[in-house]
């Protein structure tokens, strides 16, 4: 059987500023990966395995320049050597895929990142050069089980779920995922990949988005929200999609005038029918709305929720319910609009809000097909 892994071509990097991303075959840059691959507490499976022993497992690692430290790692494996270990089906959902396209699929796990590189550019340069990677060696799509603490990493990129958020036997939290090479919604939510697909031919990769819409379609909880990002991913911030475009001393006054929640899994943060007084937006870790004890959407960092019922002066019509460990919401209400002196600051948030629906529309407009 032949192994879309060990297709790929291993002699080439990824520059992007100070980021080298590399297939490391040194035992010195092996050993640093397996170093911070335990650090991460995700060496799973890798037990045992030398820095010498390369043909064992195939790394990806990120460098930083700068210092020449690696400071971000992962493993690349096939989908369907993934599908024989015990327990694996289950993680990646491997079992909605039928045989041929598991030939096509990859698998990335054991994704570690240095703390202090955590919101920089390492992880995206990482994880697009492996996707890319995987594409011109005939691969169709990427895997990953993505823990709470790395979802707005893994969505920032272009990553959507496969599998509702679910706790491990060794009760983790994990969301499988899925990454493909679709133009449209890359477009839509500004992936820093994007730049990096010139060439790539999207329409052959069209059957494998259509039967992701159709899976979406009769699996509500695998919506996202509809956040967008930065063209510089540095700048990103929780609250972007809200405060983009504000001046200074106008994102002062709305964030002052903010209300920020902290709260425990599966705590209730806006119930049905309650009155449409405030929206707000993930701060961090993980919502679900829910509608008849149903989920119909997972929200991670930098998605708002409760805007329309704010809109429209409306009753909720679902409730938001925290769904992950230390998870933190920001709250906004009128106070924070009226603190807004300038005329066009407060058009500017409308504005904003409007594009939150607006792209929210593109994406419901895919999934009713």
């Amino acid at each position: 059987m032949t192994s879309l892994i060990k297709n790929i071509s291993l002699q080439w990097d990824l520059w992007i500023g100070p980021y080298r991303a590399f297939f490391p075959t040194s035992k010195e840059d092996i050993r640093d990966c397996l170093r911070l691959i335990k650090e991460a507490g995700t060496l799973d499976g890798f037990e045992g395995v030398q820095p010498g022993n390369a043909t064992a497992l195939q790394l990806a690692a990120c460098q930083d320049t700068r210092s020449g430290a690696v400071i971000a790692s992962l493993r690349m494996a096939d989908a369907l050597q993934e599908r024989a270990v015990s327990g694996k089906e289950a993680q990646y959902h491997l079992h909605l895929f039928d045989e041929q396209r598991l030939k096509g699929l990859a698998v990335f796990s054991q994704f570690a990142i240095h703390p202090s590189h955590e919101g920089s550019q390492a992880a995206p340069v990482l994880l697009s050069h492996c996707f890319i990677e995987v594409l011109k060696a005939g691969g169709q799509a990427v895997l990953m089980s993505c823990d709470p603490g790395h979802y707005s990493i893994y969505k920032r990129l272009g990553m959507r779920p496969i599998g509702p958020l679910a706790k491990t036997t060794e009760g983790l939290f994990r969301i499988p995922m899925i990454f493909l090479p679709d133009q449209e919604y890359l477009s839509l939510i500004n992936s820093p990949i994007l730049p990096l697909l010139r060439g790539v031919d999207f329409e052959r990769y069209l059957p494998f988005c259509q039967w992701y819409y159709q899976l979406v379609r009769e699996n509500s909880e695998l919506q996202t929200g509809a956040t967008f990002y930065p063209e510089n991913q540095e700048d990103y911030e929780g609250h972007h999609t809200i405060t983009e475009g504000l001046s200074d001393k106008g994102r002062e006054a709305f964030l002052r005038n903010a209300m920020v929640i902290r709260c425990r899994e599966d705590e209730v943060l806006i119930t049905e029918n309650d009155g449409g007084k405030t929206f707000g937006f993930v701060r961090k870790g993980l919502v679900k709305v829910v509608i008849g004890g149903k989920t119909v959407v997972l929200l991670g960092e930098g998605d708002i929720f409760g805007e329309i019922a704010y809109i429209l002066q409306s009753k909720r019509t679902a409730e938001v319910v925290a769904a992950s460990p230390d998870t933190e919401v920001v709250l906004f209400s009128e106070s924070a609009f009226n603190r807004l002196e300038q005329e066009a600051d407060r058009a500017i948030v409308w504005r904003n809000l409007a594009r939150v629906l607006a792209q929210r529309l593109v994406l419901t407009n895919k999934l009713l097909g």
